[in-house]
């Protein structure tokens, strides 16, 4: 070979094995702290790939039955029912509280887009209510402003895992004026007030188990009440619900590999790319185009199925360690943020957080710009919520508080990074 390729050819070699290495300490640098599937570990990866060899039980009741009442007793809940989402348990919940087309609802306006979908989809209208700074829960003002005779229910939410300001006062209001109230507790899961788990003050509520939740099973949900007459509703809307075909099955179970791997492993600055390539033709999204659109997708409306349920069960049995390193880490957080000259979060008198992101109201451009987190303080930025109705771009009007913590609120995580 001409000695003058060959000397290329080296040096090529050479540039091309620096720059591997070079990504690769950056990967590392970079991967930081989980904002998503952090309570995920190789347990759940080992069910989920056992899972995958046991289709013949895909179908069989008795799990899902087994984690149905193992979360009502560990949140404190008479009644608990099992679905693909939260999204879906909340279409349960207007089914159990009779909300018919024209009948108003109240929501904050600082929300995810599939909180509005779900009343929409049964021909609810639903009235938007401004938000309070300290916790970003509804505010008891607002929403006494925007009661009507048509209004039938309000939702309230315990956003980041915070327990709502205004808690008790919303629900005074609603027995006040008659009006059925929805706890959205999906990113609150254990968070408690006066010793206990939020969402038994309200007649429904509703908790997330997606990938970005308290705790995972990639997608899935609950429907909870105290009240028999709503319990049967509910049982009878889960009833009328399908299961997921099989080949949506078997994508969630290769999700929880693939979330393990690219989201929390000690090894996913290289791990969690190759896994990430090799099944990126499973990757199943929680937000699809349609429900962006407001549009019902095919899938919605599933109930939850076994296999799912079993990695559901070995999740909760970890939860209230992942809570508790939660706490931990906010009060790091709270340190930093007296150090920094920023307000932090309001934990309410009588209220146990579990801090599923410590949110921050932060300057706009900071929020713009969120690499600052990676050169500062060595973790990424989380940006819920980028819009009133998160992930779209939908304005809702009249909501001055919601769009200031549109522009400023930032989140940190709360799980620390594996080793």
């Amino acid at each position: 070979m001409d000695p003058y390729l060959l000397l290329e050819k080296t040096k090529r070699l050479l540039y091309d094995e620096a720059s591997k290495a070079g990504r690769s300490v950056l990967m590392r640098k970079l991967a930081g702290p989980p904002l998503s599937s952090g309570t995920l570990g190789p347990d759940d990866e080992k069910i989920a790939r056992e899972q995958l060899k046991a289709r013949e039980s895909w179908f069989d009741p008795a799990p899902v039955k087994d984690y149905e009442n193992a979360f009502a007793d560990w949140n404190g809940s008479a009644h608990a029912f099992s679905f693909m989402g939260a999204r879906v348990a909340l279409s349960s919940c207007v089914h159990a509280l009779g909300l018919k087309p024209g009948d108003e609802v109240i929501v904050p306006g600082y929300t995810c887009v599939v909180v509005p979908n779900a009343f929409h989809y049964a021909g609810v209208k639903v009235i938007y209510a401004d938000i309070e700074l300290e916790t970003y829960g509804l505010n008891a003002s607002a929403l006494r402003a925007k009661i009507t005779p048509d209004t039938k229910a309000v939702l309230l939410h315990h956003l980041y895992g915070l327990v709502c300001r205004d808690y008790e006062e919303i629900i005074a209001i609603a027995h006040e004026r008659g009006l059925f109230v929805i706890e959205d507790c999906a990113q609150a899961t254990g968070a408690k007030y006066k010793g206990r788990n939020v969402g038994n003050l309200g007649d429904v509520a509703i908790y997330s188990t997606e990938r970005s939740k308290v705790f995972s099973t990639v997608e899935g949900g609950f429907a909870t009440c105290n009240d028999p007459t709503f319990a049967q509703r509910l049982e009878e809307y889960r009833g009328m619900a399908p299961y997921p075909d099989v080949f949506r099955i078997e994508k969630e179970l290769y999700n929880v590999i693939i979330d393990y791997n690219v989201d929390v492993s000690p090894e996913r600055w290289w791990k969690g790319r190759l896994v990430g390539l090799a099944l990126r033709n499973k990757v199943v999204v929680s937000t699809v185009r349609e429900e962006e659109n407001g549009v019902r997708p095919r899938h919605y409306g599933c109930r939850l199925p076994a296999p799912l349920a079993v990695i559901g069960l070995n999740q909760l049995a970890k939860v209230g360690r992942y809570n508790q390193e939660r706490r931990e880490v906010a009060r790091e957080w709270d340190n930093w943020c007296d150090k920094a000259g920023y307000e932090k979060p309001l934990v309410v008198e009588n209220s146990v957080p579990v801090f599923l992101r410590y949110p921050l109201l932060v300057e706009p451009e900071k929020k713009k710009d969120t690499l600052w987190g990676y050169r500062e303080l060595g973790v990424k930025l989380g940006v819920w919520y980028k819009s009133n109705l998160h992930p779209v771009t939908s304005k809702v009007e009249g909501c001055p508080y919601a769009d200031e913590a549109v522009r400023r609120c930032i989140n940190f995580p709360t799980i620390r990074e594996r080793s």
